[in-house]
């Protein structure tokens, strides 16, 4: 392509695209939602992640190592994951 300053097809591989490239996506461009329909599923996502690590490193298969692992993860780091924004409860125990 004439004018192709990125190389390739039309120079935008790998770039992401919306209007605002650097915000990460909300759950409606709008913001029309129930918030009471939302924490319960932000809750079950905070369970697979904890039922994730929990296969995955086997220290922590004790239940109540894990619970101080999870704690501090949400201390070290509570901008790991976008939906802990709005919740960082559990929908359960593992």
């Amino acid at each position: 392509m004439r004018g192709d300053t990125h190389g390739g097809c039309g120079g935008r591989a790998g770039k992401p695209t919306g209007s605002d490239p650097g915000r990460a996506p909300r759950s409606d461009p709008t913001g029309r939602f129930y918030r009471s329909q939302l924490y319960p599923l932000l809750q079950r996502i905070n369970t697979y992640l904890m039922r994730w690590a929990g296969k995955k490193y086997k220290r922590l298969r004790a239940c109540k190592r894990f619970m101080r692992w999870w704690s501090g993860v949400i201390e070290r780091e509570p901008r790991l994951f976008a939906h802990w924004a709005w919740t960082r409860e559990l929908a359960g125990m593992r």
